[in-house]
């Protein structure tokens, strides 16, 4: 999905920066607060985090993508998240209609922000978790959370047959879109983020398939 979606931003002239969590080496939060009160502004872990920070405080927008585990995120995005607490001063402050954490020293807490998630049920419903965990981390900021793009039965966007690849490429092509408008336009049109939410097909047929393929894995047959 955030591959297809560079694309598109690429070629409305972005420049776009891919980084695998799982290629990292990124502590958990300590809870100990001495970004706060030992070294202001930096974590005393001595980590990967620093580049991702480094290259956050870089650019325009950032995307958060991941797969729905148990209903939220990954545990190595969340813990990258939790990194991000050297960003904020530690004083509490109205923010909107709540309070929160300011930005140290007057800088953006997040480039403008997207969320990217795909899960294996077909309903868009498995993502309310997700949702309200993000919705809570940029409740008040005068952006928020910028775009929202969701995906369920996402485990077909990786299933290597080139039919059923080339019924769902109108997909790839709006993911594409959506780039482009993002970049362009600083949004993504009402008309692609309805035609992102399109079912790739009924819900009947989605669960019977899947239900063949974890039969066929429990009988011992290769699966893809």
């Amino acid at each position: 999905m955030v591959d297809t979606f560079f694309e598109g931003a690429q070629a409305a002239g972005a420049e776009t920066k891919t980084i695998y969590m799982k290629d990292l080496s990124v502590g958990f939060c300590r809870g100990c607060f001495s970004c706060w009160t030992v070294t202001p502004g930096r974590c005393i872990q001595k980590d990967d985090m620093d580049m991702v920070l480094a290259e956050m405080g870089q650019s325009d927008a950032v995307i958060w993508a991941t797969p729905l585990y148990h209903y939220g995120m990954t545990a190595m995005l969340k813990a990258a998240l939790e990194r991000t607490l050297p960003l904020v001063d530690p004083h509490m402050v109205k923010e909107g209609d709540t309070y929160g954490h300011p930005v140290r020293n007057g800088d953006r807490l997040y480039p403008k922000t997207l969320l990217f998630s795909n899960c294996g049920f077909p309903e868009i419903h498995h993502f309310d978790g997700l949702i309200s965990q993000f919705d809570c981390l940029f409740r008040g900021r005068d952006e928020g959370l910028a775009e929202v793009v969701l995906r369920p039965a996402g485990g077909l966007l990786s299933v290597p047959v080139p039919e059923l690849q080339e019924q769902i490429r109108w997909y790839y092509d709006a993911l594409k879109r959506a780039g482009e408008e993002f970049v362009s336009q600083g949004r993504i049109s009402s008309e692609v983020c309805e035609t992102l939410k399109k079912d790739f097909m009924p819900t009947d047929s989605f669960v019977s398939m899947v239900n063949s393929h974890w039969d066929r894995c429990l009988k011992g047959k290769k699966c893809p």
